[in-house]
């Protein structure tokens, strides 16, 4: 049985993995405005309870920067999803390889925590990343983040 949750005027994209809530209550998403999701263009993450339609914002960004591709922890209430460059720029706007990674706490919405350490100018800092984060899927027992990367510092050689 099909059932539309939620007839907001907005995009509503959902990740393709991990988009149930740990309680299996509530569905992430973002609210990107191309249907295919192509255009990276959202600037809230929100979770919309399939029970009784109750739309949360969990994360709104700000300065510019633009959210998206949200993914829930199957354990607890972290969702993750990447974060574009906040008063992005000409030359430092959203790209592949700008993006982060951060997490959210359900119960907490609003505050973000980096996922990622990232170093993109000599000399780098071992273990950061120089580049961006994207599609961030915790593990079974939510303890871990996979993710797929795109370094800055080799794009722009």
């Amino acid at each position: 049985m099909e059932r539309q949750l939620t007839t907001a005027a907005h995009g509503h994209i959902l990740t393709n993995a991990n988009v149930w809530s740990h309680d299996g209550e509530w569905i992430v998403y973002d609210v990107r405005t191309d249907p295919a999701g192509s255009l990276f263009d959202g600037t809230r993450i929100e979770r919309v309870h399939i029970e009784t339609g109750r739309v949360e914002v969990l994360y709104e960004s700000q300065r510019g920067a633009c959210c998206g591709v949200a993914s829930c922890n199957p354990i607890d209430d972290r969702i993750a999803f990447i974060l574009g460059p906040a008063d992005p720029t000409p030359d430092w706007g959203y790209a592949i390889h700008h993006r982060q990674g951060v997490v959210v706490h359900a119960e907490r919405s609003g505050e973000a925590t980096n996922l990622d350490a990232r170093d993109i100018v000599p000399p780098y800092t071992p273990g950061a990343l120089r580049g961006g984060s994207h599609v961030h899927i915790f593990s079974g027992d939510g303890q871990w983040v996979s993710f797929t990367y795109d370094d800055h510092v080799l794009t722009v050689r």
